[in-house]
Formats: structure tokens, sequence, C-alpha cells
């Protein structure tokens, strides 16, 4: 008898520790990340960038992928945004061609940069021309050894473990899409951007319908994630929107139903992963 007590114990000692969804570690980098949600990039988010790696002489990669407009690439203006606030130390990884992002010579670029940035356009580029190739890899190297990567609009996107990469997606909300990998930054997440601008704010709800283990976040525009292991803290001048499973089953378990998806965070506030 007291050795099953002891089983019975055991058992519900497990079921309580058992972590939930937002517990799961979902950045387990020594680097970080500062995920902009579209709009105006503001002079608090290039600084903190800079001040991460260590000064705008710093060498940077910018991999400009997501956007369609090569000659505007090809002519260097995606480097501007940078060079016209003081960064000097510069270099681009890009390509349309999946066999050329195992290039020893972009390898090299992000194994000697400090921070990578990832600018917008479509994510869905990004993923057909980067996802599980070297320059991939380099990434997460990037980001273990203490890096940091600053993204924005699809640049953020692409930074999650599943994306939402078309129209269908967010016209059709009743039916089951598939959802796409992203460079998997954060583990276990969904990324959405430009969300009260454009009036986003429910299109991560049916995705994660499909996929109860993910982490939802979805940011307006001017509006930054500064993402640092467990913590995520907003800088800007809109909302971040968390979309916590955890937070949903306590609904469920409350009101028989989800009836506030999720919960807003403003300028300085903190969501912190575990709890």
């Amino acid at each position: 008898m007291f050795k099953l007590s002891r089983l019975i114990c055991f058992l519900l000692a497990l079921l309580i520790t058992q972590p939930s969804i937002a517990q799961q570690e979902v950045f387990p980098f020594k680097g970080k990340l500062i995920i902009i949600g579209g709009g105006d990039i503001l002079d608090t988010m290039y600084n903190l960038f800079a001040k991460e790696i260590g000064g705008k002489d710093q060498p940077i990669v910018y991999i400009p992928t997501a956007t369609d407009d090569e000659p505007w690439i090809q002519a260097g203006e995606h480097l501007v945004k940078f060079t016209s606030r003081g960064f000097t130390n510069l270099t681009t990884v890009h390509t349309r061609d999946k066999q050329k992002a195992n290039d020893p010579v972009f390898i090299d670029r992000i194994r000697k940069a400090k921070g990578v940035f990832i600018g917008g356009g479509d994510q869905a580029n990004i993923a057909n021309a980067f996802l599980g190739t070297a320059v991939h890899q380099e990434l997460f190297s990037l980001l273990n050894r203490g890096g940091i990567i600053m993204g924005t609009s699809a640049g953020a996107t692409i930074m999650g473990d599943l994306m939402i990469t078309g129209w269908e997606q967010r016209k059709a909300p009743n039916v089951l899409h598939t959802y796409p990998p992203g460079l998997a930054f954060m583990k276990n997440t969904s990324i959405d951007q430009h969300v009260l601008v454009r009036n986003r704010q429910f299109d991560l709800v049916p995705m994660m319908e499909a996929n109860t283990s993910i982490l939802g976040m979805a940011l307006d525009e001017a509006t930054a994630a500064y993402v640092n292991r467990d913590s995520i803290q907003v800088i800007g001048r809109s909302y971040m929107m968390i979309y916590d499973q955890h937070d949903w089953n306590n609904q469920k378990k409350e009101w028989g139903k989800v009836y506030r998806p999720f919960m807003m965070f403003s300028e300085g506030e903190v969501y912190r992963f575990k709890k």
C-alpha cells in the first residue's frame, strides 16, 4: 500500500511539473533577437542593435532576399538605412538559388559578423533561398556564440517555426491550411507583423488551433520584440500581442472557450516564456 501511495504521488508530481506550451524553451541561444513588426524602424532599435554588436563599426551582414526588387539590391540601396545612421562595416548575403546558399563566401561573412539584419518583403523568398542550407546553419551558430539577428516585416516572420505566407491563409480562416516552416530562431513559435495597421490581430488564431504546440507573437508597425533567452521586452510606438496556449487552456477550463485569444504588451513591458 505504501509503494502504491508513493507511485501515485510520483505520477501526480509529473502531471504538476509537466511544462505548459508557453513554458517550453522557446529561445535556447546565448544571442538575442530584435523582431520588428514592419513600418518605421526607430532609432532606439538601431541603437540597441549597435549596442549589442559592440558599436557601429562592427561587422554586420544584411540579408535583403525577401524583396523582389533585384536592381535595388544589386545597386546596394538596401544598405543605405544603415550607412545613413553611421554603420560602417556591412556586407550582403543574397541569392535566389538554394545551392548558392552554401557558398563558403556567405558562410565566412556570417561567421565574422556580430549581427545580421533581415529585410522585409515576402518571407517565402527567404525560406526558398536559405531554409536548410549552410547559411541557415551558420545563422544558428551566430546565435549560439552570442550574436544578434534583427529583422523587420518578412524578416520578422521568418524567425518563427511556422509561417503565414499568403493572402489565402488570411482570407479563408475556416479552411485548414498548410503553414510552411520558417528559420525557427524561435522554437515552437509563429510570428506575424503589421498587425493592427492591417487588422491582422486574429490571423494567428486558426493556425494555433491547428498547431497546439505553437506560441503566437504578433507585432504592430514601428514596434519591436527584444528577445533575450526566456523574456521578450517591447520597444516602440504600438503593441505586441502574445497568443499563449497555456492561457487558452486556462480560459477553456474557466469559461468553456477562449474569449481573449491574445494579451497586449506596450513599450517597456515584458513577457516571459517560463512562469
